[in-house]
């Protein structure tokens, strides 16, 4: 947001905005790692727990650290690309990678809760179970 708000303020002191790549730093920096990193952690969440654990928790933490560490180095990156400098290009491309990472680390983290979900069948059962035994204690 701190971007955002830089942005806005040159466009009102310049009469348009900052020129590349700003536009698409800040969409990236929203993106990834704002919305990307809320879905993450409300999949986390919600997603049921297996055997009373929490399992992943290592491959999230390896994935929060590769998408943001990808996030920083296109930030310090990208101005510099444009310039042509191929070291930064290569900090690009490597910046390019790491959510990449970070997305098969969230994969392989997450897996194991997915398999443990209820089908719509065992939730209709387990739900009409409960329902009887709360029905039946009232009578």
């Amino acid at each position: 947001m701190g971007m955002g708000s830089w942005m806005l303020l040159r466009q009102a002191r310049d009469g348009h905005p900052p020129g590349p790549p700003w536009g698409v730093l800040h969409a990236h920096v929203l993106l990834m790692g704002f919305m990307l990193m809320l879905i993450i952690g409300v999949a986390f969440w919600m997603f049921p727990r297996v055997r009373g654990g929490r399992p992943g928790r290592g491959g999230g933490w390896a994935a929060f650290a590769c998408i943001n560490a990808g996030l920083l180095l296109r930030l310090a990156s990208e101005a510099p690309a444009r310039d042509g400098a191929t070291g930064w290009r290569v900090a690009l491309g490597v910046a390019a990678v790491l959510p990449l990472a970070g997305a098969a680390a969230f994969a392989l983290a997450i897996l194991p809760r997915v398999r443990a979900a209820m089908t719509p069948q065992e939730a209709r059962r387990l739900r009409a179970q409960r329902d009887s035994r709360a029905g039946g204690g009232g009578s």
